[in-house]
């Protein structure tokens, strides 16, 4: 009974180094990964990691698929990552549970490479196991993170979070707050005796809050590159993954070092692991949306379609295609991209979307469509019922200016 129990508490704690060591690993971007393993290997003499990439146009490991800015690429994926700045943030008493952790790494997952949330309060709360309210006094505490304003919905919301990282008086607070909220109309504040000095502060915030890390942006580094013909191609870009080995080990009776073996060990093939989740993953996005990379448009598809079929939970799902990049023939994508929510059967929203801006760009310029006019349109074209206000929200979502608004662009242009 004794050794049962014993080997039971064993298989758990191997389990828990296991998750411990494989969600940070499945998560993490391509290109912070050396620097993943760097860490680790600073506490753990077994384990030996260099680096495969040289930082030379002519580097033997050069693929022919990337731009050879081999300098600048290599500094941006040694520099600390908005992703890492963020989860080295969440500890101490703005998280101090399990759950709270919890909640921010999601939210963490839904902040996009401008630092602003771009997930669903809902869909974390589901997956978390919590309340809406509960996942939205988190995210609220993000104001508190660097860089300043990380974490908004919106540029409003930013400067306003940002607003809480000054010490100025409270008139001064509230009324750049009232400026703030009213920015398109800042003009009508020009007569305040404080406006001046809220219209300079209100310079000095970021927009958007990561500014600063965008360089990384214009240099994403896919996970993947592919190709679509008679058949799918996927092709692993090892470039950009270390070389991680574990060293002869030597003789000892010390537990701590044991385990230092074991883990070292188990990193070794949980990066393995990675690769081939990652290709698993990808096949069945590519699969699913084959349409797409021969031209067409996206097909209805969620994380847990996937998740059922590749055999994971969706909250891991969700993990996995956090901050991935795949390269194919129509550009590079997120692999967040490729989910999309279903209008009607074999609808996708992404559609409707496309056709939206395809529409926007042959207009009038004289008498611009009204949201009633693409209304019109779209249930013409997909023969199915739509009301005005989703079109509304859809143009919003791709920060198209409204029908008065583009008709006073289109003037001034």
């Amino acid at each position: 009974m004794s050794n049962n129990f014993k080997f039971y508490t064993k298989q758990k704690q191997s389990l828990q180094l296991s998750l411990k060591l494989w969600l940070p690993l499945l998560q993490s971007p391509l290109q912070e990964l050396e620097h993943l393993f760097k860490e680790h290997s600073y506490e753990n003499p077994f384990l030996k990691v260099s680096s495969t990439y040289e930082p030379s146009y002519n580097s033997a490991h050069s693929d022919s698929s990337l731009d050879s800015k081999g300098f600048i690429e290599s500094m941006i994926a040694r520099d600390e990552s908005l992703y890492n700045k963020l989860t080295k943030q969440i500890n101490g008493p703005l998280f101090p549970t399990p759950n709270s952790e919890k909640v921010a790494f999601s939210i963490i997952e839904n902040i996009n490479y401008e630092g602003y949330f771009e997930g669903n309060i809902e869909e974390i709360a589901i997956d978390c196991n919590t309340t809406k309210e509960f996942v939205e006094s988190i995210r609220q505490r993000f104001a508190y993170l660097e860089p300043n304003g990380v974490g908004a919905k919106d540029l409003e919301e930013s400067f306003l979070f940002q607003l809480l990282n000054y010490d100025i008086d409270d008139e001064l607070n509230e009324f750049t707050k009232k400026v703030v909220s009213n920015l398109k109309k800042i003009d009508k504040y020009y007569k305040h005796h404080r406006f001046e000095e809220s219209k300079n502060l209100i310079k000095k915030l970021n927009s958007p809050p990561a500014v600063c890390y965008l360089r990384e942006n214009p240099n994403i580094i896919p996970d993947f590159f592919v190709e679509v013909g008679d058949d799918i191609s996927l092709k692993i870009n090892n470039r950009y993954y270390p070389d991680i080995t574990v060293r002869d080990p030597f003789k000892t009776d010390s537990n701590e070092l044991k385990e230092k073996l074991k883990e070292a060990r188990n990193l070794v093939n949980l990066l393995e692991l990675r690769k081939s989740t990652l290709y698993k993953l990808i096949l069945i996005i590519v699969e699913k949306q084959i349409g797409f990379f021969i031209g067409s448009e996206l097909k209805p598809l969620t994380m847990a379609d996937v998740a059922e079929e590749i055999g994971f939970e969706e909250s891991t799902i969700s993990r996995a295609v956090a901050n991935k990049y795949i390269k194919c023939e129509r550009g590079v994508f997120s692999l967040k991209y490729f989910f999309t929510n279903a209008v009607s059967k074999d609808l996708s929203s992404s559609e409707i979307k496309n056709f939206i801006t395809s529409l926007i760009k042959t207009e009038p310029t004289k008498e611009p469509l009204t949201d009633q006019d693409i209304l019109d349109k779209v249930t013409e074209k997909y023969k199915m019922k739509m009301v005005r206000r989703t079109i509304t929200k859809y143009r919003k979502i791709l920060k198209i200016p409204s029908s008065k608004e583009r008709k006073k662009i289109y003037k001034i242009s």
